[in-house]
């Protein structure tokens, strides 16, 4: 273990605040799974890769080893993707309301992100091996795809404000929520981007300037994902899945009535064995 300088700076200030509001953002996660609403896991793994990260910010300063800073690299990389799928999660439930798009504008996502996810693991391999946090193919491959993957997203967008409205109340609520993430998380993209295109320190979210990575990370994730709490505390939970499991109650009810009522006909119909036959 190699020992940190010991110093509490203004980026692990930003990391304190972060493990604080994150985790209560978890605690409301698991609330939500609880009440069976959206968004539930991508707000739930996103808070986690966040506390886990802004703890290994916190552990730089008594311990400077690389395995640690690579830590808080992959933890800033892979959570973008979470905050997409939020979005994505919030459009779904939309389309299941008011069909929009076709289906398959909710599968590319999911296509591209194991590919992400393939590359974020390759970055963390050649992060963890060397002290440089510089841009890699790695990185700078995974975040191509991430800008793709904003692209599809913002069409599909595009295509469910230009039917806002058709939906009922909280399903352009959710919308809206949407409409407000994807501009900031277009901020968030941008500071990554700035970073793998110029390689300029200033714009490192692990060893960086704190202030752009205050204003263009840290608070624009803040915000999407209390938005995306607020709107989930203001709707119900999707109708169509609480209406699946009462109809799967309402089935096995009903397949246990049949079968009781079955067999008691046939056990009207069976010959008593006590009682005497009548001979032909």
């Amino acid at each position: 273990m190699s020992g940190g300088d010991g110093v509490f700076g203004y980026r692990h200030g930003i990391a304190t605040a972060q493990l604080i509001l994150f985790f209560v953002a978890l605690c409301l996660a698991v609330f939500f799974k609880i009440g069976h609403r959206n968004g539930w896991f991508c707000i739930g793994v996103f808070s986690i890769f966040r506390v886990v990260g802004a703890g290994c910010m916190l552990g730089t300063i008594t311990n400077d080893a690389s395995s640690v800073w690579a830590g808080v690299f992959v933890c800033e990389s892979l959570g973008m993707v979470l905050i997409v799928f939020l979005l994505i999660e919030f459009m779904d439930r939309a389309n299941n309301v008011v069909k929009t798009v076709h289906p398959r504008w909710f599968f590319y996502p999911q296509v591209i992100t194991w590919a992400d996810i393939g590359l974020a693991v390759g970055g963390f391999a050649s992060a963890s091996k060397t002290d440089s946090l510089a841009p890699t193919k790695y990185t700078q491959a995974s975040f191509g795809l991430f800008t793709g993957l904003y692209l599809i997203v913002l069409y599909t967008f595009w295509q469910f404000w230009r039917a806002m409205s058709t939906f009922p109340r909280e399903e352009k609520l959710v919308l809206r929520c949407v409409g407000v993430g994807l501009p900031l998380l277009a901020i968030r993209t941008a500071y990554s981007l700035i970073y793998q295109i110029t390689g300029d320190r200033t714009w490192n979210a692990v060893k960086g300037n704190p202030t752009p990575y205050l204003v263009m990370t840290f608070l624009p994730e803040l915000a999407i994902i209390y938005t995306c709490i607020w709107g989930i505390f203001q709707v119900a939970p999707p109708p169509r899945k609480a209406k699946d499991k009462r109809n799967v109650r309402e089935r096995l009810r009903g397949y246990a009535m049949i079968g009781s009522d079955q067999g008691s006909r046939e056990r009207e119909h069976q010959p008593d064995p006590t009682r005497p036959q009548a001979s032909v």
